[in-house]
């Protein structure tokens, strides 16, 4: 007879996080494990039992008679063996991003992760403008003669991620036979205006044209509003050029302004806790996450 006391405590949590959640995704998400060694335990634990330990009904996952007893086994033993992200404090992560490149750039990797690691503590700071306060990640856009910020505390030397075009943009339902080739040709159009760019140098030529119209401007206050206004009404804002990769309603009209508008991406790290293993795996991922759009993005100098 099977004696469930030589279980060890790592495969007594498995099963019995897995009995409390009923699904085994969520038990590996749980306990921050792989869920194909997982579920290879939890077959090798029922070939030694001799009997199946889950039963499923459709998508629901129960236990057997064989696992409820074993379930009852293992919690006189060892407790209910709760999971370490419920009993031990991870360290806090922070990472400072502007919202824009959080939505359109690094949401898809976040969310990959934190579904992969439920232990994580991780807190995202919306970022205008350059670092103004610490935090363990620091992403951040500047125009491209900008040097090192000098926030007043210490970080470490900043990465550059990619150089960003920006391009007015109009939806393509709205566009006729002949585009707007010329800054004279948005006469008849409304302009959008993203309220944070009215103070960014590399966008002087844009800043002009909203400060000379007396009529026909919308400000706004997040890039997704201009996006959303362009994409809904006859409207023509700037937007980064790589908007019309993942809204391929929007039209970059690319002969406006020469030269580009452009801004660079950075990226820096807090000092003393840049060598942490989730600092280094949340800096890999926005590393990995632009890398892969690497064709968004100007050329890098």
């Amino acid at each position: 007879m099977f004696d469930p006391l030589t279980i060890d405590r790592q495969l007594a949590q498995i099963f019995l996080t897995s009995a409390r959640c009923a699904c085994f995704r969520q038990t590996a998400r749980s306990l921050n494990l792989h869920i194909v060694p997982m579920r290879k335990k939890l077959k090798k634990l029922e070939s030694s039992v001799g009997s199946p330990l889950f039963l499923y009904d459709g998508r629901e996952l129960s236990l057997s008679a064989a696992g409820r007893e074993l379930q009852q086994a293992l919690t006189e033993h060892f407790g209910d063996l709760q999971p370490e992200v419920a009993s031990a404090q991870r360290p806090l992560v922070r990472l400072a991003v502007p919202s824009a490149l959080l939505t359109d750039l690094l949401a898809r990797d976040l969310i990959s992760w934190l579904r992969k690691d439920a232990a994580v503590r991780l807190e995202i700071i919306p970022l205008e403008g350059e670092p103004d306060r610490l935090a363990e990640v620091m992403v951040w856009v500047a125009d491209p003669d900008r040097p090192r910020p000098n926030p007043g505390f210490a970080m470490t030397r900043p990465l550059m991620l990619a150089r960003i075009p920006y391009r007015a943009h109009m939806a393509k339902r709205y566009a006729g036979k002949r585009l707007p080739g010329t800054v004279a040709d948005l006469k008849d159009f409304m302009l959008v205006q993203h309220a944070g760019n009215t103070t960014v140098d590399s966008f002087e030529p844009w800043n002009q044209l909203i400060r000379q119209r007396q009529s026909s401007v919308t400000q706004v206050y997040s890039q997704e509003w201009v996006a959303d206004l362009v994409r809904n009404s006859s409207c023509i804002g700037l937007l980064p050029g790589y908007i019309s990769r993942i809204d391929r309603n929007l039209l970059s009209l690319d002969e406006l302004f020469e030269p580009v508008l452009e801004r660079v991406v950075w990226i820096s790290t807090s000092p003393l806790t840049a060598e942490r293993p989730e600092v280094q795996t949340l800096v890999s991922l926005i590393h990995k996450a632009f890398n892969d759009r690497h064709g968004w993005f100007a050329e890098q100098a």
